[in-house]
């Protein structure tokens, strides 16, 4: 079965003639990766046998793959983060070698265990360049350097984080829409990802559509979240707290006050709700 990758027509089966390859032939990206990959080069002609050596551990670990988890929504939000990846890495060939694509894969998927619900780090393709271009200055200085992809791959996506978390106290964060911030929206759309509790949708690929219609404000407290507001236009459309079930009881006089404080608008689903809420409180 033949499958296509990037405009290129892949034979599923790789069978060359090898003849011994050294490591001396690898340099900067390609000796990290084929060293991180603990190649075979000694099976190899060239360095482009090195990339579908490559390709291939990638379309069999990686392009069928299913992601289990305890939760039931886990294996689809792995999934979707997973596919985020491999359609960012793979069609962007000029930019990322098969190796350096099967680096980070198996990087990001190291935590991944049935027995729990841990997500896999979100793709960012400018935290991604900037990781792979310090590797390649590491690696520049001394080839043999003790380098972890994911630790230098997580400081550059937490670098895009808003510099206004605050740990000891609560504040709101704002992430812009591409209306407000076209420039910069996919760097938003993964501040929104990594911002958002684990039981908001905004924490997968919902963040892209989310932000296409309107801003999204985010209620750290001690640099955890617990309320966002997601505006259509100008005007709050939602209002969610941790648990995924709309407001909660004991958000609403700091969502009122912040909504009073900046001259916001609710939309009448969202006044209905905390008047509800408030009622029922009343009768309890």
């Amino acid at each position: 079965m033949n499958m296509k990758i990037n405009g290129i027509v892949q034979n599923n089966s790789y069978n060359p003639v090898f003849s011994a390859m050294k490591a001396s032939a690898f340099s900067g990206i390609d000796y990290f990766c084929m060293r991180k990959l603990k190649a075979p080069i000694e099976k190899f002609n060239t360095r482009n046998d090195f990339q579908r050596w490559a390709l291939e551990k990638l379309k069999n670990k990686f392009l069928e793959a299913e992601y289990g988890g305890r939760g039931k929504n886990t294996k689809v939000e792995r999934k979707d983060i997973m596919n985020q990846w491999l359609q960012g890495m793979l069609t962007n060939t000029r930019k990322y070698t098969y190796a350096f694509a099967l680096v980070a894969l198996q990087n990001i998927v190291h935590a991944l265990k049935p027995d729990n619900d841990d997500l896999p780090v979100v793709y960012n393709d400018n935290a991604l360049t900037r990781t792979m271009e310090e590797i390649s200055g590491k690696i520049g200085q001394n080839k043999d350097a003790s380098i972890s992809f994911r630790n230098i791959y997580k400081k550059h996506l937490l670098s895009l984080l808003p510099q206004t978390r605050n740990k000891d106290n609560e504040n709101w964060v704002v992430i812009n829409s591409i209306p407000h911030d076209p420039r910069n929206y996919e760097d938003n759309i993964t501040r929104l990802q990594l911002l958002s509790h684990r039981s908001w949708c905004t924490k997968t690929s919902t963040a892209r559509m989310h932000l296409m219609y309107g801003d999204i404000h985010i209620l750290l407290e001690k640099g955890e979240p617990r309320v966002a507001l997601r505006f259509f236009e100008d005007v709050i459309d939602e209002v969610q707290s941790v648990g995924n079930r709309g407001i909660n009881l004991k958000d609403i006089p700091v969502v009122e006050e912040y909504v009073k404080t900046n001259g916001f608008e609710l939309s009448e689903n969202v006044q209905r709700e905390i008047n509800k809420l408030k009622q029922k409180h009343k009768s309890v």
